[in-house]
């Protein structure tokens, strides 16, 4: 009876053994997982925090060009350097010629006082 007791005493030791390698390595990658997610979610954020200062820049370039073509639209200076250049608005009588590049043969001419009537002349 003592020999089964000892026999079941080392049964329980290598069980018990046994486990706490099995907890001790489960512990172990746990931890390894943690790590390696938790450098996977550093990558990530610095490349969103510099695909987001990248936008912001893009944001700023986008405002500054906005800017400036609404400076170039601008009725006032348009007026003000067409008067530098010598040129007036055009009157009733006058025709407008319109020469496009690609369409040699023909010739677009409008009158200064029927914006949107087009009359073409060969």
């Amino acid at each position: 009876m003592n020999r089964t007791h000892v026999s079941r005493r080392t049964r329980e030791k290598k069980l018990n053994r046994l486990l706490m390698i099995a907890f001790a390595l489960v512990l172990f990658l746990g931890a390894c997982s943690q790590i390696a997610m938790m450098a996977r979610l550093t990558g990530q954020n610095k490349q969103l925090v510099a695909t987001r200062k990248e936008t912001h820049e893009w944001q700023a370039k986008i405002d500054n060009l906005e800017l400036s073509l609404s400076k170039y639209h601008n009725h006032d200076r348009i007026t003000a350097l067409a008067k530098q250049l010598g040129m007036t608005m055009p009157e009733g009588s006058q025709l407008r010629v319109v020469n496009l590049p690609a369409l040699v043969e023909s010739t677009s001419t409008q009158s200064a006082d029927s914006s949107g009537a087009e009359e073409i002349m060969d």
